[in-house]
């Protein structure tokens, strides 16, 4: 079973801990996978060469780059003679682990554009082509979109999920592709054949390249959003997952986009907090709220996480979104350093919000956080 690729994962030190997962028994399992498609492929020699020197300093990237380097260099042969190779072990294999394959078609194939093609085709159902994509974009924009329309017509849904994703502006992890401003209408004519589609890997992935081009193209960004609600359910929930940038800002068009209208029928509304938190504690915040008529309601909270430098970073959690006249709960959060967020003493500023606007607001001093390094 292929485990869906999220670039989000390597973020925050946990590309870390993944460059660990290339054990002994995994280079010793590529290099029999190679040997199913080749009987004479030489497993000691690659299994000596990506393991030499300073192979347990390398991050998760350079492993990449240096597994594919040793497997080219063992098979001694003509790219497209390595591309068909790669095609007959990427219908053996699955999984992020091999995600090295791609690479090698991105760092020794790009002056043989269909035997790449051909191989990243197959791979992308293996791995993820995403980013070994990236370069030909960037060599040769028009030929490689091409193809991107057409994998964005093709019945395998990893490779509907390529067209969108390997043309995101934002892709984390992945190279820039230089002036791709200026071909935003005709990737947006792209997502137009994947804005129902039955896959929900593929779904996410329009959704979140709309969201990565709401950031420099608000406006047109909600224009084709306004065009595309309603088509289908499938479509809806990409249109609320594309927006979900432009909502947490309050951005006036998405909010009324979905209903989020201002409530001036405000029955009531309260929330409870220690004014005080420590290093470990867990905090639990309650919360309710009544309106005099149902409707659609997005209750956030927001929270200024204090910086070393003294600035604060604003980060919103979304408490309940629904349709409804009252909401009530209890939002917890664990006060200890994570990979993705280090905490420091001081006031620490919350809001309440509905709809996008603020209803209350209070401070939290937090410590225990001192005798950190910055």
């Amino acid at each position: 079973m292929r485990l869906d690729f999220c670039p989000s994962l390597f973020f925050g030190g946990f590309m870390a801990d993944l460059k660990d997962m290339y054990t002994a028994e995994v280079l010793t399992e590529f290099a029999w996978a190679f040997v199913e498609v080749e009987a004479d492929f030489p497993v000691q020699r690659f299994l000596a060469e990506v393991t030499q020197g300073d192979w347990k300093a390398l991050s998760l990237r350079q492993r990449h780059e240096r597994l594919a380097h040793v497997l080219v260099a063992c098979l001694d042969r003509p790219f497209e003679q390595v591309a068909d190779f790669l095609e007959l072990v990427g219908v053996r294999v699955q999984g992020f682990r091999y995600l090295f394959l791609p690479d090698v078609v991105s760092l020794f194939g790009l002056e043989h554009f269909a035997a790449s093609m051909r191989a990243l085709t197959v791979l992308t159902a293996s791995s993820s082509a995403e980013f070994a994509i990236r370069p030909f974009l960037k060599r040769d924009f028009e030929r490689t979109f091409e193809q991107l329309q057409r994998w964005a017509l093709s019945e395998n849904e990893h490779q509907r999920r390529l067209a969108s994703e390997g043309v995101r502006p934002n892709l984390p992890w992945g190279q820039k592709i230089p002036d791709l401003d200026q071909y935003r209408l005709e990737i947006w004519g792209l997502l137009e054949n994947l804005k129902a589609d039955p896959s929900l890997y593929v779904r996410k992935s329009v959704a979140n390249h709309l969201n990565d081009w709401t950031r420099t193209h608000p406006e047109e960004v909600l224009d084709l959003l306004e065009g595309w609600q309603g088509y289908s359910p499938d479509t809806d929930w990409i249109v609320k997952r594309a927006a979900r940038t432009l909502l947490k800002a309050g951005h006036p068009r998405a909010l009324a986009l979905f209903g989020y209208r201002s409530r001036e029928d405000l029955e009531q509304v309260t929330w409870n907090f220690p004014p005080k938190i420590h290093k470990g504690e867990r905090l639990l915040l309650d919360y309710e709220l009544e309106v005099g008529q149902a409707g659609p309601l997005r209750l956030e909270l927001q929270v200024d996480f204090r910086k070393p430098t003294g600035r604060v970073g604003q980060k919103s959690f979304m408490l309940k979104d629904r349709e409804t006249a009252s909401l009530r709960g209890t939002w917890s959060y664990e006060w200890v350093d994570k990979t993705t967020r280090k905490h420091w003493d001081g006031p620490h500023a919350l809001r309440l919000l509905l709809n996008g606007q603020v209803l209350l607001e209070g401070q939290l001093e937090v410590t225990g956080f001192a005798d950190k390094k910055i």
